[in-house]
């Protein structure tokens, strides 16, 4: 059904309205963003699991089934694709307000009778089609939002959901704290954190499981990687790139190379990374991190978005090409901080 942009409520509207839609539904959808990450995927997991006992069907629908990072939340066993998906009752988009980062699964909220929008990015001029959304940048990640949402419901859990539940919740400030790392971090992440662990999650575990776990191969391709950086304008951009040859060379996919920006973001005197990474002949996907500048608006230029420090987007054209793009408008910005 044809739908505007949605009407921008507080936190206490959104809920409000969220219980209600929730109340009187016979099925939910969650989905979030192309290229899923710990933050949106993990919020989408915590989400399910709160709601199975209370709707009568609960999904979580993605593009792909290559989840393996989160095999330690069972991943596989929560998860089907679009072609699975039917029609619902209300569709919760989580991480994401823009069409073009929620790829075919638009139809999804095309052919929802009511679609609420979760998350903390930055605000675009247009926004995805739905009834009402709460996008706050401010917070840390949107599974504070969900856990600030269903804390009542999360209270009232079996002990084993609720464990689930704090896996997933911390999952999604180790994912966009950069394991409390990132200038992000602040009382909300130590406070959810601490809810997460009150649930039964156990953080050294967590993170063993996330950010750790890597096989030979990936460490392999990981230093492969790291042999292409470069850096320039006196060590205050670093850049690397990852192409499908070398994902191939490795017998990896495209998911063995999620977060390895945080290697380089963090180098003395760096002050924006970026990492490339080759999806098809002549079109890659960016992440870009910085300390000091602006990345969001050069991410939206592109067609991208994220996050003032941390964002990312896709370009067309060689690896020459994409690189020098991408590094003029950093230059660029970086000049204009310092006049």
């Amino acid at each position: 059904m044809t739908k505007k942009e949605p009407v921008l409520l507080c936190d206490s509207e959104f809920q409000a309205e969220l219980k209600d839609k929730i109340k009187s539904a016979q099925s939910v959808c969650l989905t979030t963003h192309v290229n899923p990450d710990g933050d949106g995927l993990c919020a989408c997991l915590a989400v399910k699991r709160i709601l199975r006992n209370l709707v009568p069907k609960v999904e979580f629908v993605v593009d792909d089934l290559e989840l393996e990072r989160y095999d330690f939340l069972q991943v596989q066993s929560e998860v089907i694709t679009l072609e699975e998906a039917g029609n619902y009752d209300l569709v919760l988009v989580i991480d994401l307000h823009d069409s073009n980062r929620l790829g075919t699964r638009i139809k999804l909220a095309q052919t929802a009778k009511t679609v609420l929008i979760i998350d903390h990015h930055e605000i675009k001029e247009a926004l995805l089609p739905a009834d009402f959304a709460w996008i706050d940048p401010s917070l840390v990640c949107t599974g504070w939002m969900v856990h600030y949402l269903f804390q009542s419901e999360i209270a009232n859990l079996t002990y084993e959901d609720k464990l689930f539940v704090g896996k997933c919740l911390y999952t999604t400030l180790l994912n966009d704290t950069n394991n409390f790392v990132n200038s992000n971090t602040n009382k909300q992440a130590f406070e959810l954190a601490a809810k997460a662990v009150e649930y039964g999650a156990n953080p050294a575990e967590i993170s063993e499981s996330y950010l750790e776990a890597h096989t030979a191969a990936e460490m392999k391709l990981i230093g492969t990687i790291l042999l292409t950086l470069e850096t320039m304008q006196n060590g205050k951009i670093a850049i690397m790139h990852c192409t499908r040859e070398m994902l191939q060379q490795y017998g990896l996919g495209p998911e063995a190379t999620s977060n390895l920006t945080r290697l380089i973001q963090n180098l003395k005197g760096v002050e924006a990374a970026v990492f490339v990474r080759e999806e098809s002949s002549d079109y890659y996907r960016l992440s870009l991190r910085s300390k000091t500048i602006d990345v969001n608006k050069i991410a939206v230029k592109f067609g991208g978005g994220g996050h003032i420090r941390a964002s990312g987007c896709h370009l067309k054209g060689s690896l020459t090409e994409v690189k020098q793009l991408i590094l003029n408008e950093i230059m660029q910005a970086i000049a204009a901080q310092e006049n």
